[in-house]
C-alpha cells in the first residue's frame, strides 16, 4: 500500500518528475509485477499480471500533477517559498496558476500599442518524447494523437506527433488515416494503430 500524500511528498514527486520524467516510475513495482507475471500459470492470472506490469511501467502523470496542484500552494506558504523558486525548477506558469499561485502575466503590445495578455488555451505541460512513447504502449490498439496526449497527461502537439513519428519509424505503430467514425465539426483526426 502506498504512503499517504503530504504537501511535501506531492511537491517532491512532481519536481522530481519535472527534472526527470523517468523518476516517477517505481522500479520496485515493476520488479514485483515482472515476478508475478513470470510466476503466473493460469491464462487469466497471466493477463492480469501483464496488465499490472504495464501499469507499473507507466508514470501516472495526471495523479502526480493533480497532487502537486492540490498541495503546492499550502506547502509554499508553510515553507515561505516564492512563486519564482518553482519557476527556477521548471514548473510551468500554467501549473502554478492551477495550484493557486498568483502568476504574473506578461503583456505584449497589440496593434494599437496597448498591452494585452496572451490569449488562447494554456500551454500543455512539458512532457518528453520518451515518456509519450512509453504511454503509447498502454493505448488501445487504435488511437488518435489527442487520445495519446490525454493519456500522457499533456504534451505539445509537436512533441506528441514526434513521438508517434518515431514509433512509426521503429515499426511499432502504423498510420491508418482519417477516423471514419468522426462526426463532429472540422477535419477527422488521423487514427494510428499499435503493431
Amino acid at each position: 500500500m502506498s504512503e499517504p500524500v503530504t504537501p511535501e511528498s506531492a511537491v517532491r514527486r512532481f519536481l522530481a518528475w519535472v527534472e526527470n520524467p523517468g523518476s516517477a516510475i517505481d522500479q520496485g513495482a515493476i520488479d514485483r509485477a515482472e515476478a508475478a507475471f513470470a510466476a503466473a500459470s493460469d491464462p487469466i492470472e497471466r493477463l492480469h499480471a501483464a496488465a499490472a506490469r504495464e501499469r507499473a511501467r507507466a508514470a501516472d502523470v495526471a495523479a502526480i500533477t493533480g497532487d502537486f496542484v492540490a498541495h503546492a500552494r499550502a506547502y509554499a506558504v508553510s515553507a515561505a517559498i516564492p512563486f519564482e523558486a518553482f519557476r527556477a525548477l521548471g514548473v510551468s506558469p500554467e501549473v502554478l496558476a492551477e495550484a493557486g499561485f498568483a502568476v504574473p502575466t506578461r503583456g505584449r503590445r497589440g496593434a494599437a500599442g496597448k498591452s494585452s495578455t496572451r490569449s488562447g488555451a494554456p500551454r500543455a505541460p512539458k512532457i518528453s518524447v520518451s515518456l509519450i512513447k512509453g504511454v503509447a504502449d498502454q493505448m488501445p490498439k487504435q488511437f488518435t494523437l489527442a487520445q495519446l496526449a490525454n493519456k500522457a497527461g499533456g504534451g505539445s502537439p509537436v512533441t506528441v506527433r514526434k513521438a508517434v513519428d518515431e514509433l512509426i519509424a521503429e515499426g511499432l505503430v502504423a498510420k491508418l488515416g482519417p477516423d471514419s467514425n468522426h462526426t463532429g465539426p472540422g477535419r477527422a483526426p488521423t487514427v494510428y494503430e499499435l503493431r
